[in-house]
């Protein structure tokens, strides 16, 4: 004999197992149909976004929902590092919108919004925060130390939102014991004028 709970049971498996994942430095002219499309290879897609700023342009990332965690590890190691339209994807699981509930391929996932950053203060790294990167002495080349950051602001947002006012070679977001944000970080700019571009444009 089959019971109601039983049988709902494999729909909340199914449930349980959808799994989310961030897609960084995509190509500009790259729309939510398009990442769709391409991530099919991996398997079965309940959703794509790009994330996209006031003007309708892409910010250079969005999200895939992957019906099952094989899936989504499948789309990592297939996609993470691919070469697309001369850009390197960078895949890996978003940690913002992990856990959907069962309607969430009904409504927008929750995509970090870098111009939600406010408050921030910019100041010299060399006299803050140690800067590991290597390319952060190269000629011309400068790093910035951010701090005040919201807890939930990731690299990417980081280099999303500066990249505004320069080239950005790497940023950075300081991580505690237990992975979290200690809310500050860097970012690292290819050139002296970006570096003061941004400390104008974003400093407080």
């Amino acid at each position: 004999m089959v019971t109601a709970s039983s049988a709902d049971r494999p729909q909340a498996a199914l449930r349980d197992t959808r799994t989310q994942l961030f897609v960084g430095n995509l190509p500009y002219r790259v729309r939510w149909q398009d990442l769709k499309d391409l991530f099919r290879k991996a398997g079965t897609v309940l959703r794509a976004d790009v994330s996209l700023g006031p003007d309708n342009r892409s910010r250079g990332y969005g999200t895939v929902l992957l019906a099952t965690a094989e899936d989504a590890g499948r789309a990592i190691d297939m996609f993470n590092g691919y070469c697309w339209q001369t850009r390197v994807l960078e895949v890996r699981p978003d940690r913002l919108g992990s856990s959907p509930e069962p309607d969430a391929h009904l409504v927008p996932p929750t995509i970090p919004q870098p111009l939600a950053l406010s408050g921030i203060h910019i100041n010299d790294p060399t006299k803050a925060l140690p800067v590991t990167d290597p390319q952060a002495g190269s000629p011309g080349m400068r790093s910035l130390f951010i701090g005040n950051l919201p807890f939930h602001i990731q690299w990417q947002d980081l280099k999303d939102l500066f990249r505004a006012a320069g080239s950005v070679a790497r940023a950075d977001v300081a991580l505690g014991p237990d992975g979290r944000s200690r809310g500050f970080g860097t970012v690292t700019f290819i050139t002296e004028d970006g570096a003061e571009r941004a400390r104008r444009l974003f400093d407080g």
